[in-house]
């Protein structure tokens, strides 16, 4: 049906509300004139001050978001809140947003929480998608599961992704509900299909191990696609271990790598340690150990023990660097703090050298002792032979500094 710009600017300049919120809304959207957001502004503001509760909600979105204005948070609380009053959905939901996050008002989660409700109340989807948020991690209100998934469930119905995300989530997890892996499956899927690359990846990992859904490697290798395409960190990463390992697709080293580096230009520790391992043994490219090194060390940065480890070794053992027992124990250490069972048994070893370290007998033996409870399988015989020539008061160190490690009292 053809628009008739000449009546409807006549009509909307003679007054007639209705006339400009249609115009507005041509504007706003390029539907029959080309797409122009100032104008589409100035038709809201002479609709919302004609008292259109369509027009005030619209209007007070666009200057929180800087739509056709400048962002002014005043204007866009001002302009919801009068839409509100007319018991506008989208303008409740707006507001609480504001109060959510502060904008515009003094950040008040009780409040945000009402609105939602309301806004909730009269069938608005994201409201109801935030409203099962914060009953699921307790904003402005008691954390109580059972309400968030019974908001998030009527948010997932009306087709909001984000809600059939975490609908799915809590049934994975048994939250609120019974534990149910094939509905959880579901509603990843329903929100998979619209595009949410955290539910593909979620999805991805279902088929993988075949939880909810029959498991197969073509179709995690599938999802898991999806999402990297979108650029989703963990399942560039994921993606780059199916190519690794020919896991729903031909075995490819050079196709993980790619994945490995897109991930780790995200700062993906894990994806910088496979990068790693990747240039340590020439999987996929030449054998490369100053890459390998400045690989195992953006991780070990990032705090990943396992390559905190690894760079311990190489400095340990002169490979892509030179010698530097200092440092490896130092890298031993951040690794062993962690938990990391070899890097301990290794700091350990360190400690009943002294290479790098002052020689301690009784830190050796705290350190085995703290690999040994970890589950290294050598550090029980080093310990047994450090105890038989400690002296009582020594062993009794030893396990002071063990148990002050394992209540958080102190680090060594």
């Amino acid at each position: 049906m053809a628009i008739d710009l000449s009546s409807l600017n006549a009509e909307a300049s003679a007054g007639d509300v209705e006339a400009q919120l249609q115009l507005a809304e041509l504007y706003e959207n390029g539907i029959g004139v080309p797409a122009d957001k100032s104008r589409a502004v100035t038709w809201y503001q002479a609709a919302a001050e004609g008292g259109s509760a369509k027009a005030q909600s619209h209007l007070g979105q666009m200057y929180l978001h800087g739509s056709g204005v400048p962002v002014d948070n005043s204007q866009a609380v001002h302009w919801l809140r009068r839409a509100a009053d007319q018991n506008e959905a989208s303008a409740l939901a707006g507001l609480a947003w504001c109060y959510q996050e502060g904008l515009g008002v003094v950040k008040d989660l009780k409040a945000a929480h009402e609105f939602y409700r309301r806004a909730a109340g009269l069938g608005h989807a994201g409201a109801r998608y935030n409203l099962g948020y914060m009953y699921a991690n307790g904003l402005g209100t008691e954390r109580d599961d059972a309400e968030a998934v019974k908001w998030y469930r009527m948010a997932a119905d009306q087709g909001h992704a984000r809600a059939q995300l975490n609908a799915g989530l809590m049934y994975m997890q048994g939250l609120g509900t019974n534990q149910n892996p094939a509905e959880g499956a579901r509603w990843y899927l329903e929100a998979a299909r619209q595009g949410n690359a955290k539910a593909q990846y979620n999805l991805a990992l279902l088929y993988a191990a075949g939880e909810g859904v029959t498991q197969d490697d073509r179709e995690a290798f599938e999802w898991c696609k999806k999402a990297a395409d979108q650029g989703y960190a963990r399942a560039q990463f994921n993606l780059g271990l199916f190519y690794r390992h020919g896991l729903g697709i031909a075995q490819n080293d050079a196709a993980a790598i790619e994945w490995f580096r897109r991930a780790a230009a995200q700062d993906y520790a894990k994806a910088w340690y496979q990068l790693a391992k990747h240039y340590a043994r020439g999987l996929g490219v030449e054998v490369n150990a100053t890459e390998a090194v400045n690989c195992f060390r953006r991780a070990a940065e990032d705090g990943y023990a396992k390559a905190q480890y690894r760079l311990g070794r190489l400095y340990e053992k002169g490979e892509g660097v030179g010698i530097d027992h200092e440092t490896a124990a130092e890298w031993f250490l951040k690794a062993a703090r962690q938990g990391h069972a070899r890097a301990r048994y290794a700091l350990g070893l360190k400690y009943l050298s002294g290479r790098g370290v002052g020689k301690n007998d009784v830190k050796a033996c705290a350190w085995l002792y703290l690999a040994r409870k970890a589950g290294h399988p050598l550090a029980g015989q080093f310990l047994n032979k450090i105890e038989s020539r400690l002296s009582a008061e020594e062993r009794a160190e030893a396990f002071i500094l063990v148990r002050s490690w394992e209540n958080g009292d102190i680090q060594f």
